[in-house]
């Protein structure tokens, strides 16, 4: 079955650490529809704190958990739709940083709802459907 859920960096991290609230939704997302799916972009700012932090058993235990994941691949297609979130958030006056766009690029080309805690950095995209398994 196809997943119906990006994660956002932040709630992936939030069930790497072991959060309650986020491993039980998580964990019954999983068990009910599948994998959630985890853009490519979200794995490189992950592996990027663990590489920096020189956590190499951690490195090794969050490769094992992507293999059993749907990763999300940046493309032409997806490039496409980030530049025209870029575009309506500078004409909005609005920024948000890139890597957030292009989450929301992916879920948005994907017709997925985006998991996040930083909800604030994705609610003026147009059309991106947004939920939060973060209640802390």
């Amino acid at each position: 079955m196809p997943s119906k859920i990006l994660v956002d960096t932040d709630i992936l991290s939030y069930y790497l650490k072991g959060y309650p609230d986020v491993m039980k939704e998580f964990d019954g997302h999983e068990n009910k529809h599948g994998p959630v799916g985890i853009s490519r972009i979200t794995i490189v700012e992950i592996l990027g704190g663990l590489k920096a932090k020189n956590a190499t058993s951690q490195e090794a235990r969050f490769r094992e958990f992507l293999n059993s994941r749907v990763i999300f691949e940046i493309d032409g297609v997806i490039g496409e739709a980030a530049s025209d979130i870029f575009a309506h958030l500078y004409k909005s006056g609005r920024h948000s940083g890139n890597y957030d766009i292009l989450i929301a690029a992916t879920a948005l080309v994907h017709n997925l709802k985006l998991c996040t805690n930083n909800t604030k950095d994705y609610q003026q995209i147009p059309g991106l459907e947004l939920m939060n398994w973060w209640k802390g």
